[in-house]
């Protein structure tokens, strides 16, 4: 589980600096982008036709909060590793268990709360019809199943 949230957050954040700046079109060896981490709402926005200003403030907010979140993931990786390290039933262990399920929890308010901000501050450096279409589309993606996301 701790694997793959730290592995989610890597995705999350190689997906926020980079897919939304991609060209359109397939990505390699054909496959698309794809939903993945952040990965429907920056396809939609590369179907905006943003300007080259445009796309430079929002990798600008995107490489913002990728390195405001870096000291918070070096800790995150600090205390997984005393958590592995401890002896499972030992007092060490019963104190990391409930650090690290408090971090994870702060951790994840923290990531939602953040891309909340980013698309406020995406959504600020969009035309009107930009905004328009965005909403269109976001409006019109599929849902979302139900239940963890498969492996």
């Amino acid at each position: 589980m701790r694997r793959f949230i730290s592995s989610a957050s890597l995705i999350a954040s190689l997906a926020l600096s980079g897919v939304a700046f991609a060209g359109k079109g397939p990505g390699p060896e054909g496959h698309g982008h794809g939903p993945g981490p952040g990965g429907p709402y920056l396809h939609e926005l590369q179907d905006l036709n943003l300007s080259d200003a445009q796309r430079a403030q929002i990798k600008g907010f995107f490489d913002a909060g990728r390195e405001q979140g870096k000291a918070s993931r070096e800790a995150m990786h600090d205390l997984h590793r005393s958590y592995d390290l401890a002896v499972p039933g030992s007092n060490e262990f019963r104190s990391l268990t409930a650090k690290l399920a408090d971090a994870e929890a702060a951790e994840a308010r923290e990531r939602v709360q953040k891309f909340a901000e980013i698309r406020t501050q995406v959504y600020g450096v969009l035309t009107a019809d930009q905004r328009s279409k965005l909403a269109t589309e976001l409006a019109n993606r599929p849902e979302r199943p139900e239940g963890p996301e498969p492996r």
